[in-house]
C-alpha cells in the first residue's frame, strides 16, 4: 500500500494537465480500494483457514479419544464375552459330569428296588408293594431326566466344528433312529420341497429334526400321523425351515414356557421330561437363528418354524476343520 501512496504523490506532483492528474488519481484510488478488498479478504480467508484447522485438529483430537474409549470398551467386552464364554462352557462341564456321575447311585438305587420287588413281592402287604413300585418309577423317571440333562449339555459342544451336510441326509437319519415309532404308528414323513446343503453341528441338527418328528408322532391326534418338512432361503445365508404336523396342537399362549427345560405343556400321562423343545431350541441359537410354533385354534396341527445362519465365518470354521 506504500507503494500506491508513493505513486499517487508522483502524480500529483507531475506536469500533466488537472484533468489528466485527476483521472490517474482517480484510477489509482481505484486500484487502491481494490487492494484493500484483496487485503481483506486475504486477511478473512486466512483467518477462517486457521478457524477450520483448528476445528479440524480438535475433531481429530476428538475422534482420536473416542478410538481409544471404544478401544477400552471394545477390549472389556471382548474380556467379559470370554468369561462368560468360559463360564457357559464350565457350567455346561458341570451339568455333564454331574448328570453322569448321578448315575451311578441311581442305578444301584433301581437295582436294590427291582430286588426287593422280584424277592419279596409276594411275602410282603400291598402297602409295601407300593411304595417299592413308588421307588421303582421314581428312579426310572429320574434315570430319564439326568439322561435329558446329558443330551441337553451336549447340544453346546462348541468345539465341534461345523462341517457340510446335506440335510435331507439328516431326514434320512432320523428315519432310522425313529423307525420303530415310525412303523408303529404309520406315520408320514414328507419332505415338500428339496432341502439344502448347509455348513452345520450335524449331531446338533439331527438332536432338532429328531426331538421335533418324535414329539408330531407322541402328540398325535387320532388320525395318522403326517408331519410335512418345507424350506425356504431368506438371505444368502439364512434359511427358514417348517415342520408341520396334524397332531393335536399346542396352545400359543405358551409360546415362550414350551421351549424352557423340563417343560410339559400337553398331556403329562405319555412319557417324556418336557426338555425336547429346549434342546431344539439350543440347537436352533446355536446356528444363529430362532424358532417358534404356528398353532391356531381353528386348525389342527402345530407348525414349528426355524431359522439357521449360514454365516461366512461359519464357513470358513467348517472349511478350516476339513
Amino acid at each position: 500500500m506504500t507503494e500506491i501512496k508513493e505513486l499517487l504523490a508522483l502524480i500529483n506532483n507531475s506536469e500533466l494537465t488537472a484533468d489528466q492528474k485527476k483521472e490517474l488519481l482517480a484510477a489509482g484510488k481505484k486500484v487502491e480500494r481494490r487492494i484493500r478488498k484483496y487485503e481483506f479478504m486475504v486477511q478473512r480467508t486466512i483467518k477462517d483457514k486457521t478457524i477450520a484447522t483448528n476445528v479440524l485438529n480438535a475433531t481429530i483430537q476428538e475422534l482420536a479419544d473416542q478410538k481409544k474409549v471404544v478401544e477400552e470398551q471394545s477390549e472389556q467386552l471382548r474380556i467379559h464375552l470370554t468369561a462368560l464364554e468360559n463360564s457357559y462352557k464350565e457350567l455346561e462341564q458341570f451339568s455333564y459330569i454331574a448328570s453322569h456321575d448321578l448315575k451311578s447311585p441311581l442305578r444301584t438305587i433301581s437295582n436294590f428296588a427291582q430286588l426287593l420287588q422280584r424277592r419279596y413281592k409276594n411275602k410282603i402287604d400291598h402297602e409295601a408293594n407300593e411304595y417299592i413300585d413308588f421307588i421303582v418309577t421314581g428312579v426310572k423317571q429320574m434315570h430319564m431326566v439326568i439322561s435329558d440333562l446329558l443330551e441337553y449339555a451336549r447340544v453346546g459342544d462348541r468345539g465341534t466344528p461345523p462341517i457340510k451336510v446335506h440335510l435331507e441326509d439328516v431326514i434320512n437319519l432320523v428315519e432310522i433312529n425313529l423307525r420303530d415309532i415310525i412303523r408303529e404308528h404309520d406315520a408320514e414323513i414328507i419332505i415338500q420341497n428339496p432341502l439344502p446343503t448347509l455348513f452345520i453341528r450335524k449331531s446338533s441338527i439331527l438332536q432338532l429334526f429328531q426331538n421335533l418328528i418324535s414329539n408330531s408322532i407322541k402328540f398325535r391326534s387320532e388320525a395318522t400321523p403326517r408331519i410335512t418338512i418345507s424350506c425356504q432361503q431368506q438371505t444368502n445365508y439364512i434359511w427358514e425351515f417348517s415342520l408341520k404336523d396334524n397332531g393335536v396342537g399346542m396352545d400359543e399362549s405358551y409360546q415362550h414356557k414350551a421351549f424352557l427345560p423340563f417343560q410339559r405343556l400337553n398331556n403329562q400321562d405319555r412319557q417324556g421330561t418336557g426338555i425336547g423343545l429346549a434342546i431344539c431350541e439350543k440347537a436352533v441359537k446355536l446356528h444363529g437363528g430362532h424358532i417358534k410354533y404356528i398353532s391356531p385354534k381353528n386348525q389342527q396341527g402345530t407348525t414349528f418354524v426355524f431359522t439357521l445362519s449360514q454365516t461366512p465365518t461359519l464357513e470358513k470354521v467348517a472349511n478350516t476343520s476339513n
